[in-house]
């Protein structure tokens, strides 16, 4: 009876294990096509590591100029994991106002529009991009994005520029008319009109004028208004001047230079104007009278020693 039991307690061991067995060995099984799945998913990711691309780069991106400057990139192209040249074609995109050109950094100046790139080179390919803005247009201050990109297919790769403009400050004057000489009367008020111009790209405050002749003492230049007190960017002003030459001026040609600038002082605009100075008529009158004196008086003996 003791055998049996003995032979029952094994018999039951070996059912469990057998049991047991199968539930491993099947977990096993069902876990080896996953791990296998995995290794296999591993392989493309790796190769995908010399995988063909291009890549653009810049060491200076930011460059700051004055308004209606040009900015001039380096940009660095490359090629790497293709087996043979492949032809990349170049683009940039530039805010509203500005143009650009891409050239070989060396070699040449003629404008491209495509790259051949060799994936075997271990140094990049150098591009000149130069952003200009329209002469007519001067930029206002600011940042202004630029985008230079390269594509072959669905091979592609961009870089972000950036243009930072500053605030240009400039300032015109000239002659209404455009002449450069004037007539005055000698003791008297001669009118002429100037015309201020802001050619710059920012405010000007606080315009004063000054003036310099080449006589050297009694002479009056005089402006209406006296002082500008705001000038926007790209307007311009009518202003009077009165040159009043000295009472006893000799007749001749003068210099007198008009000259403008901000109380900033980040302006300057002056032009040379030729005044001629005429006599005063009242001169003139008596020139005559004194000459008709004298005919008079030379008639006069003329008769009376003719008589005798």
């Amino acid at each position: 009876m003791r055998r049996f039991k003995w032979t029952y307690l094994v018999a039951c061991i070996a059912v469990v294990s057998a049991l047991l067995g199968g539930l491993v060995i099947s977990s096993v099984t069902q876990a080896l096509p996953e791990v296998s799945q995995q290794a296999v998913a591993l392989i493309p990711n790796q190769a995908s590591s010399g995988t063909e691309k291009v890549t653009l780069s810049c060491q200076y991106p930011s460059i700051s100029n004055y308004a209606g400057a040009s900015f001039s990139y380096t940009v660095d192209i490359q090629y790497t994991g293709g087996k043979e040249s492949r032809r990349f074609d170049l683009q940039a995109k530039v805010p509203d106002g500005f143009t650009y050109s891409i050239t070989p950094s060396y070699g040449s100046s003629s404008q491209i529009s495509a790259i051949m790139l060799d994936p075997t080179k271990t140094y990049p390919d150098t591009l000149s991009v130069m952003v200009t803005p329209i002469s007519y247009r001067p930029p206002a201050p600011g940042e202004y994005q630029i985008s230079v990109a390269a594509s072959s297919g669905d091979i592609k790769d961009s870089i972000d520029l950036t243009a930072v403009v500053n605030a240009k400050y400039d300032l015109e004057i000239k002659s209404s008319t455009g002449l450069l000489n004037t007539n005055a009367t000698s003791g008297k008020d001669n009118y002429l009109n100037i015309s201020v111009n802001n050619t710059g790209t920012a405010d000007l405050e606080k315009i004063q004028f000054s003036s310099k002749t080449s006589s050297p003492t009694g002479w009056s230049v005089t402006f209406e208004p006296s002082e500008i007190d705001l000038l926007p960017a790209g307007d311009s002003r009518e202003v009077q001047v009165d040159i009043k030459p000295a009472p006893k001026s000799i007749s001749g040609d003068y210099l007198v230079t008009i000259s403008a600038q901000p109380e900033a002082k980040n302006a300057f605009g002056s032009f040379d104007l030729r005044v001629t100075v005429l006599t005063s008529p009242l001169w003139g009158w008596i020139g005559i009278a004194f000459v008709v004196l004298i005919v008079a008086g030379l008639g006069y003996m003329f008769i009376r020693l003719g008589r005798r």
